[in-house]
This record gives structure tokens, sequence and C-alpha cells, in this order.
């Protein structure tokens, strides 16, 4: 049986890690599209309460941001 190269690990690698990326940028995406239009809906019935959850929500989906950025960053650091 034949061994792989590096290069060929590497590149398993690299598109393993874009798959987990994009898998998570999608659900993020989906998330705070959600979120966004609930927020909209409950902003024009006045409920508060549902709308301070929301917003924590948002936050989440940020902080989901901020480290799908980072592992992008790392995965063309990576590349490289």
């Amino acid at each position: 049986m034949a061994r792989k190269t590096g290069l060929t690990t590497a590149a398993e690698t690299i598109g393993a890690a874009a798959g987990r990326i994009s898998v998570r940028a999608s659900k993020a995406k989906k998330v705070a599209g959600v979120a966004a239009k609930e927020l909209l809906a409950l902003k024009k019935k006045g409920q508060k309460e549902a709308m301070l959850e929301l917003r924590r929500l948002s936050k989440v989906v940020d902080g989901l941001k901020r480290d799908l950025e980072k592992a992008n960053k790392r995965l063309l650091r990576s590349v490289r």
C-alpha cells in the first residue's frame, strides 16, 4: 500500500479545517438570521424580556463570529 506524502497529509488537514470552519460559519449565519427576524418581530410587540434574551443570544453569536475569525486566521497561517 502506498504511503501518503507530507503534502497530501497537510492538504487533508487543511481541507478538514476549512470544512469545519464552513459548517460553523453557516450555522452562525443561520442562528443570526433567525435571531434578527425574531428581534424585529418582538420589538413590534414590545416584549422586553424576550428582547433581552435575544440580545444575549446575539452576544453569543458575536462570540462565535470572533472564534470563527480566529480559526480562519489560524488556518491561513497554517497554509503559508
